[in-house]
């Protein structure tokens, strides 16, 4: 080969090379990462356990060096760190991106599920999982485990947390968000529904087996049927709002 011809080749394979570092580095700095800081203060939020609620794993122990810990967690964006990640937002800024307000603390496996299927694991229920973990770390710390020690066999909120975690996790947020809503109704999202404004929604899409899970809040006196026009509508007791309340302050 002529010697013009090999470093002209030379020349564009290093063209090429500074290229895909320099788009690495603008896709690297694209991105609204999580500082160390706020890693370590949405791990510590909720005991270093993941904040699924189906999972609570623990995520960090002892290595074998004495000197070290291991860490199987992730701090996670609720809306993705940039433009082609899952469930991004354009409405919110790059510094509310990489705050705590925008990250959830999960274990590995829970972290990769969450961001290959989006459209199941939406923001809203990414934030419920937040609260709800949040407020069984808080639990913990203060010594008030009724509601959540598996030693409490005879609790009804025990059988409903472990039966339908992610309903309770977004009805405690519902209620977080507005205190006074009672009434709730079940539907498909393709349905057309003219609501009145005044009552709370749960999608049959987002949570499998729901009218069951319904039926069992009425075993237990928690909710009771005041359905109308063919659409499933309940109303919540005082006493199952005052559970899904106890953690507001």
């Amino acid at each position: 080969m002529p010697e013009n011809i090999s470093n002209i080749i030379i020349s564009r394979q290093i063209c090429l090379s500074i290229n895909d570092y320099t788009m690495a580095s603008i896709d690297k700095k694209m991105r609204d990462d999580f500082s160390q800081k706020t890693k370590e203060l949405l791990s510590k939020r909720v005991g270093n356990r993941c904040s699924n609620p189906r999972c609570r794993q623990l995520t960090s122990g002892p290595q074998e060096d004495p000197e070290k810990a291991l860490n199987v967690g992730v701090a996670a964006h609720i809306t993705a760190a940039s433009p082609e990640g899952p469930r991004y937002d354009t409405a919110i800024s790059s510094a509310e991106r990489s705050s705590p307000k925008n990250g959830i603390w999960l274990c590995q496996k829970c972290a990769k599920m969450v961001d290959n299927d989006p459209s199941r694991y939406t923001i809203k229920i990414l934030k419920n999982w937040k609260t709800t973990s949040e407020s069984a770390a808080r639990d913990e710390v203060e010594g008030n485990t009724q509601f959540i020690s598996p030693q409490v066999n005879n609790d009804p909120y025990q059988k409903i947390e472990n039966l339908m975690p992610d309903l309770m996790s977004e009805m405690k947020n519902d209620l977080s968000e507005q205190p006074l809503k009672r009434e709730f109704v079940l539907l498909r999202k393709k349905w057309m529904y003219w609501a009145s404004g005044n009552e709370l929604v749960y999608y049959f899409e987002e949570h499998a087996d729901l009218k069951s899970k319904i039926r069992i809040l009425e075993n237990f006196g928690l909710v009771y049927d005041i359905s109308f026009n063919k659409v499933d509508r309940y109303n919540i007791t005082e006493e199952l709002a005052d559970y899904l309340t106890q953690y507001i302050l």
